[in-house]
């Protein structure tokens, strides 16, 4: 499939339809469904998600589309588009803003095309493989940081961290004390896209499901930034195990998760 930046302009455009619909529901009192003790759904979820099947439908015919409220356990391996209508569900809920639509289109673990839509706070993302990310319509680049201790950071943790022994904390409280800061937002596709936009340094999570990173792994690396696993080897956004950076200070995010991970961070 030959890819041009109107893939991801249509991506764009859905996502701001889906986003739209967000805002209608954000900071107005609703029915909270619970998937898990602190894993939240809301109608809004759905609606999103709804409007954004009908609309990839249009735009992309006959394509599986995998979204995070219908997903089955199968991981396609050929063309397919990766969305999440709510990024943030916690964060929504709460009236926090830190919430966004994201949507990414990829052939098995190659991504080819990102939109993400974060209506509360303002801002969008969009980019193609080969074509460059976008922060609001302009080009946006990966920061020039050089060291971990002047990094601003971000990270999240899994839904199950209080029974989860792999639960992020040590790496968290290590990273705090070895950057300028560790920041979660609660969204892991606005995670990545301010990494893409040169806001973070770097970013490392895991527990993820492939709609979390599809969008914004792509934005990242092409913003100039690099993505990897856990350590260090090429990412495969399906796995759900990340570590994104403007590429100067990955080496050293990594081998300072590694050195936790072994217990002496």
């Amino acid at each position: 499939m030959e890819i041009t930046i109107n893939d991801a302009n249509a991506l764009l455009a859905v996502a701001r339809e889906s986003a739209a619909i967000l805002m209608e529901g954000y900071r107005r009192p609703g029915e909270v469904e619970l998937k898990g003790p602190i894993d939240l759904v809301t109608r809004w979820d759905r609606a999103s998600e709804d409007a954004l099947r009908v609309a990839l439908a249009q735009s992309y015919p006959g394509l599986l589309l995998v979204a995070e409220e219908s997903a089955g356990a199968t991981v396609p391996d050929g063309l397919a588009l990766w969305a999440d209508p709510l990024d943030g569900t916690t964060n929504f809920v709460h009236g926090h803003p830190f919430f966004a639509v994201s949507i990414g289109l990829a052939e098995g673990p190659t991504l080819l095309a990102a939109a993400v839509v974060a209506p509360a706070l303002g801002l969008e993302w969009h980019g193609a493989l080969g074509h460059g990310a976008f922060r609001n319509g302009v080009p946006c680049r990966v920061s020039e940081t050089a060291s971990l201790d002047r990094s601003l950071l971000a990270t999240g943790f899994p839904y199950d961290n209080a029974t989860n022994p792999l639960n992020n904390f040590a790496e968290f409280a290590a990273l705090t004390r070895r950057s300028r800061g560790v920041r979660r937002c609660g969204a892991a596709a606005l995670d990545l896209c301010l990494t893409a936009d040169g806001t973070f340094d770097g970013y490392w999570e895991r527990f993820l499901k492939p709609w979390d990173l599809a969008a914004g792994a792509l934005l990242v690396s092409e913003a100039g930034g690099r993505t990897t696993d856990l350590d260090g080897a090429p990412a495969d956004f399906r796995d759900g195990w990340l570590v994104a950076s403007n590429g100067r200070v990955h080496h050293e995010l990594v081998a300072a998760l590694a050195e936790v991970r072994r217990g002496v961070g």
